[in-house]
């Protein structure tokens, strides 16, 4: 092969493999070190209840909001909340909020959706932007401390936990969650 064509070829390679490899850490990502938070789950199953393993939210977990509030999470306490793990630049999230948005028109009153950036250089100031840009009525902020990021070692995104009343998380789902299954979810734990 002539030396000039063995260049092209490489750089070709090169922005190929560049291009893949950005296109997977839009879809998945590290947990940031020493996040301080070290308790972590394993073996967890997407979509199945997780009741019988007893975990509770700790009551301490607080997280900075897009209106500039620190939300702590012994604030909603006796309300079902559904946590939305997220980035402001995730595709499938986008989607997502369509899902959100018609689950937070049916079930208002009955149920808290909070949608969490995981990436932590994303701010307060870039969810309030995001928030208000799309047009969506439930708060937003960020995992501060990548409390949920590390607990549930999420790894793609979107993630939702489901937890009741009690605190006691109950659903943990990976991807597109349905706006039907959702609201099925939050009925059978009402």
């Amino acid at each position: 092969m002539e030396p000039e064509k063995m260049v092209v070829t490489g750089i070709v390679l090169v922005v190929v493999v560049l291009g893949l490899t950005l296109g997977v850490s839009m879809l998945t990502f590290q947990a940031p070190e020493g996040s301080g938070n070290t308790t972590t789950l394993s073996g967890i199953v997407a979509d199945k209840d997780l009741l019988e393993l007893g975990l509770q939210i700790s009551t301490d977990w607080q997280f900075d909001m897009a209106d500039g509030t620190t939300l702590s999470i012994s604030d909603l306490s006796g309300k079902i909340i559904l946590i939305d793990l997220m980035t402001t630049l995730c595709g499938a999230c986008s989607t997502q909020n369509a899902y959100l948005e018609t689950v937070y028109d049916n079930l208002a009153g009955s149920l808290v959706i909070l949608s969490l950036t995981v990436d932590n250089s994303e701010t307060a100031e870039m969810m309030d932007d995001y928030q208000s840009t799309n047009g969506l009525s439930w708060d937003h902020g960020l995992d501060t401390g990548a409390k949920f990021t590390n607990y549930f070692q999420v790894t793609s995104i979107p993630t939702l936990i489901l937890i009741d009343s009690d605190g006691y998380f109950r659903y943990m789902h990976i991807g597109l969650w349905s706006d039907v299954v959702i609201t099925d979810k939050v009925a059978s734990i009402m």
